[in-house]
Order: C-alpha cells, then structure tokens, then sequence
C-alpha cells in the first residue's frame, strides 16, 4: 500500500519559501483549510508534479511549467521550483525528489525550454538508476488512474460521461477504472496473444498466397488485413485529437468561468451601443414630426378669428342669396303685372279689369321697382372668400407638440442613461483584453462544433473496423475449406492462437462483469450511507463502470442534481478503493462545494471506508471546522491552513 509522509515544496506556485506539510503517520483524516486562490489546487498540484512531472489545470488541461515558478521570487530574478515527497510502498522507504531549474546560461526565462529539470527516487536511501525509477513509479502510482487519488471536485462532470455508452471521454475513464481494479494484466496477454493471431493470419495469407488455389484469397486476405491496419490507427489518431480537444474545452470553460462577468458585461456593452442609434433614430423622427407641427402652429393661434370670419361669411352670403331669391320673384310678378297691365286682362285667372284694379297694379309695380337691387358680384365675392377660408384647417395642436415634445425629452433621458451605464461598464471592463474574451468564446464554439465532427468520425471509424473484421472472418472461412500442403501448417498456428485468443477474451469479459458486480454493490454501500434520500435503494452500473441512482420502486432516476452527482462520484472512487489492488491515499480539493449540510455529514462519516489515508482541501465556507471535527471525532488526525502573506506568497500553518 501507497501512504504518504511528507510534502516539501518550494518556490511552486504561492508557495514561495520552503513550506513542509508532516502527513499523520495513523490511519485518518487531514484537513487543509484555505480560502479561494490561496494555494489548495496548487498543493494538489505539487503533488501530481512530483509523481508525473506535470501540472494539470481546469479541463485537464497541462499548464507549462514556465507559469508555475513564484511570481514574487520571479520579480527578485529567482526562478524555478522544487518539490520533495517522502512516502512508504510495501514497507518500503521512499524519496520522490523533482526540481525545476533555470539553465545557465538564461537569464530571464520565456519558455519551459528556459529550464531543465533534476529528478531521482530513493529507496531505503539508495538512489534508484533512472530506468529503475521509472519502472517502481509506474508499479507504484500510474498516471493513467491518478484520476482517482488525485480527486478534484470541479471535474464531476467527466464522471457524469461513463452513464453515456457513446462517450470517448467515458470509455477513457472506464479504460482508467479497469488499469486501477487490474484487468490490463488480461486485456495485456490477450493483447500479446491478438499480435500473434494477427502475425500468423498474415503468414496464413502468405501462405495462401503463394500457392495457386488460394492465391486470390490470400491477397484479399493480406490487404483486408493492411486495410484494417490502417483503419485502426487512424481510429487511434481520431481518439488522440477527441482527447486534446477535450482538453482545450475543459480548459476554455475554466477561463470563460473566470471571465464570465466581463463577458456578460461586454455583451450588455454591445447591446447597448447597438440601441443608441435606433433611439437617435426615433428622436430624429419626433423632431421631424415637431417641426412640422411648429410651422402650423400659427394656425391655432387665429382659428377662432377665422371661425368667427367663416361663420359671418356664411350669414352674409345666406342672406344675400334670400335676397336673390326675393328679388327673382319680384321680378316675376313685376313681369305678370305688366303683362295684364297691357291686355287689361288677370295672366292668372284671365278676366278682364277694371280702371280701378289697373292703378292698383300700376302702384304697386312701381313699388317693386323703387326696392333696391342686390349687387350679384358681391355675393360672387364674398363666396370667394368663404371658399378661400374654408380651405384654412385650424389644428389645436398645444397637445400634440406637448406630447412629442415630452416624448423628446424621454428619449434623450434614456440617451444619457445607456450612454452612462456603457461609461460604467468601460471603467468596470478596464484595460482588459477584450478581443481576447471573445476569442475565446469563438473558439468555445468551434471546439464544440470539432468535437461533434470527431465524435461521428469515430463511431463511423469503429464501424468501418467492424465490417472488415466480418469480411476478414468471410475470407477466413473460405479459406478453411480450401486445402493445401502449403498454408496447411500456418492454418494451424492460426487456429491455435485464435482459440488462446477467445479464451483470454471470454476470461476478460468474465472479469470484468465480476468487477463490475463487486463495485456496484460496494458503491451502492457507500451511496446509501452519504445520501438523504431514504426512498434511493441502490445504484445501478453499467458497461462503463457508469452509476445511476435506482429508486425504491425500481426505477431509475434520470436526472439528478450536482450534489447527488458528486455524492455517486464518491461512491465510485470509494468503491474502487476497496476493490483495486493498489491501495494508496486520497486527495479531494474542494470535494463539498455542491453539497448541503447533511450530505457533508455523512460524506465525512464515510471518509474512512474509501481510503485509510485521506487529505481534504477545503475553504471553511465549504466545511466548518467545527462540523469536520464533530463528525471525524478521533479520525481527525491534523489540519492545515493556507495563510495569506501577500497575493502572491502563501505559508501552510498548523491550525
């Protein structure tokens, strides 16, 4: 079994001076307290550089080295960095020293290539060769299941893909999940077993080759085989690329993350200054719109005047043409009474009158012609001028331009208003590099977008290797049924190996499905004794070593929260401790941030059936130390804090 002594680090990240962190020489707990960005993943880190030589950030992603030196040491002309684990493996004593140093002849470094890097393992105080380093580190601690000691919380999601039977990233951790539990040493000689099968196929199709009958078979046979060849490392370069651009993924979400309020508040900027001229727009329009009015505003001042002056034109003109008509009838009796005047006769009723009735009508026709005439020009001008003034429209328009002009006075309002707050968030953005956030959304995107292209790209890649393994078998077994002395010998040696194939390949399957049984039924122990929720029974495991929550009456659950999320990924790594032969510590940083109370509780209960040794890198806004230390009790063996000396110089202190 793996278990740590002491960690010495110095000049790595925040950690500027020679900084010792004594790991309890007793089965426990180790509790490391620090507030954000204070050093808690870069401890983490001190230790998977120690191990691998390598430093990864958010996303998987590895960090040059040339970034992790002291930035205070840095500005002193001091660079470089240094890092001492001590740790015991099988009763063995052990010194895992690994040191990088600035070259000779650089002064100020710009790259990794600026550096060199010094490291040795000792065993019991001797120091191992360079080869036989390598080889105990790899038997010690692989790199390839790391994932599961090195444990940090932000990286769950990776977790949530073994539920997914498409998932390249799921079937790289499965791949993780059966390195730790051992099935490499089958999958290994079955590996070495599928060369020699391979091997003897293509000496089968030589064979087959060179004797006539089967010489057509043989050469499909060979180049079937050279397709497949082919085929598979090209499905090798496929997953490789899959792999990095998960990694740039994971990396640009960390960074977007860190940037998210200075995008959000670039994409309020924007938007804002894309309004301005609609609202520049509207207000030109309201303008327009007042001015015209303004021109007519003349208008209401004297329409009354006109009104007044229309209606009395219409009284005149009323009267005048009464007159007219006053004067047509006049004018038709005067001519009846000249008419009877000269016949002596009534033009009505035609009796003949007397002198008497004569002068009377005589009178009374000088009496018409003595009233005075109306003047018929008059009356034609007086139209006129009715006509001209009825043409005037007279607009009340006071509450039109006072509408529009407060409409005015709005817009400008909430001119002014964005104008200010794009001023505000320019002063909040600052000199931050802008383009750069946009860039990396740009390629946010199309490294999405790549992704998904691989990922179709792969699973057509698998099954292109499937249709020539069935064309192979086809050609494989025409082949049988053709005898010859030649490839008599080499069918033989191919029939062995393909039975010693299918026996480690049944002996693997077999394996794993027991592996898979022993960690669901461990994790499922694990789960319920973390979870809240009485009505969960069990988890359910998949192919890909994938967990899902199974309810009381059988049926899964298929959505489930971050923290019931975390609380399964718990459960697996506890669940493969127990069940791996290579036993060794845990390292959690920020293992409790998506959890309520309760749910710390009981993860911190169970602390002791996932791994005998166990670090937790913590904030006390994550896990109050008066809860940690309630729940640990006795299994409480040291704590930590990572005390702030300046932004960049951080020192580890007892509690």
């Amino acid at each position: 079994m793996l278990w740590f002594k002491n960690i010495e680090i110095e000049g790595f990240g925040p950690y500027k001076e020679k900084t010792i962190i004594a790991f309890p020489s007793h089965e426990g707990v180790t509790l490391v307290y620090g507030e954000n960005m204070r050093g808690k993943t870069s401890l983490l880190n001190a230790i998977r550089y120690s191990l691998f030589g390598k430093v990864i950030g958010r996303g998987s992603k590895e960090i040059s080295l040339h970034k992790i030196s002291n930035s205070e040491n840095a500005s002193e002309g001091k660079y470089g960095f240094k890092v001492t684990l001590t740790f015991s493996y099988n009763n063995e004593d052990y010194e895992l020293v690994r040191e990088c140093k600035l070259r000779n002849e650089v002064e100020i470094p710009q790259s990794d290539m600026d550096y060199s890097e010094e490291n040795f393992l000792r065993k019991n105080g001797t120091v191992l060769s360079p080869e036989d380093k390598e080889n105990h580190l790899a038997r010690i601690m692989p790199e390839s299941v790391s994932r599961f000691f090195l444990f940090d919380g932000e990286l769950l999601d990776e977790y949530e893909e073994l539920l997914s039977d498409d998932s390249t990233m799921g079937q790289k951790i499965r791949e993780s999940i059966e390195r730790i539990l051992g099935v490499p040493i089958l999958t290994n000689a079955r590996g070495d077993v599928r060369e020699l099968l391979q091997n003897a196929q293509k000496e089968e199709s030589k064979a087959a080759q060179r004797d006539q009958k089967t010489r057509e078979l043989g050469n499909l046979l060979a180049n079937n085989g050279e397709q497949k060849l082919h085929q598979e490392n090209e499905l090798k370069r496929l997953l490789n690329d899959y792999e990095r651009l998960k990694g740039n993924k994971k990396s640009l979400e960390e960074e977007m993350r860190k940037t998210q309020r200075v995008e959000d508040l670039i994409m309020e900027r924007d938007k804002l200054q894309e309004e301005l001229p609609k609202l520049e727009e509207k207000r030109n329009e309201k303008e327009i719109k007042l001015k015209e009015l303004m021109s007519r505003a003349w208008q209401s001042v004297i329409g009354g005047k006109i009104d007044k002056i229309r209606k009395d034109l219409s009284r005149k003109i009323e009267n005048m043409e009464a007159q007219l008509m006053k004067k047509a009838v006049k004018e038709e009796m005067i001519k009846n009474i000249r008419a009877a005047l000269d016949q002596g006769n009534c033009p009505t009723c035609l009796r003949s009158m007397d002198a008497d009735a004569l002068k009377k009508l005589e009178n009374l026709s000088l009496e018409v012609q003595q009233e005075q005439d109306i003047d018929e020009r008059e009356i034609n001008r007086l139209r006129l001028m009715f006509a001209n003034f009825s043409n005037f429209q007279s607009i009340n328009s006071r509450d039109l331009i006072k509408e529009i002009s407060e409409n005015i006075d709005d817009i400008y309002i909430e001119t002014v208003t964005k104008m200010d707050r794009i001023s505000e968030i320019e002063d909040s953005i600052g000199d931050k590099d802008t383009s750069n956030i946009k860039s990396q959304r740009f390629l946010y995107d199309q490294t999405i977008k790549e992704l998904t292209i691989l990922e179709e790209g792969i699973k057509a890649q698998r099954t292109v290797i499937v249709k020539i393994e069935e064309s192979l078998k086809k050609l494989q077994s025409q082949l049988d049924k053709i005898s010859g002395m030649d490839i008599s010998k080499e069918r033989k040696r191919r029939e062995l190996y393909n039975d010693l194939y299918s026996l480690f390949n049944d002996g693997v399957a077999m394996y794993r499905e027991q592996l898979r049984s022993k960690v669901e039924v461990d994790a499922s122990k694990l789960f319920i004794k973390m979870t809240t929720e009485p009505d969960y029974t069990n988890l359910s495991i998949n192919e890909n070593y994938g967990l899902t929550i199974v309810h009381r009456d059988n049926k899964t659950v298929p959505i489930r929260s971050a923290g019931a999320e975390q609380i399964v990924a718990l459960s697996l790594i506890g669940a493969l401790q127990k069940n791996t032969p290579l036993r060794g510590p845990v390292i959690m940083d920020s293992p409790f941030i998506r959890l309520d109370e309760q749910h710390k509780r009981n993860v911190l209960k169970s602390l002791e059936i996932m791994a005998p040794q166990v670090m937790l890198l913590v904030f006390e806004g994550e896990l109050k130390p008066e809860i940690a230390r309630d729940e640990l009790l006795g299994r409480l063996k040291a704590e930590y804090k990572l005390q702030r000396l300046s932004a960049r110089h951080t020192e580890i202190i007892e509690k």
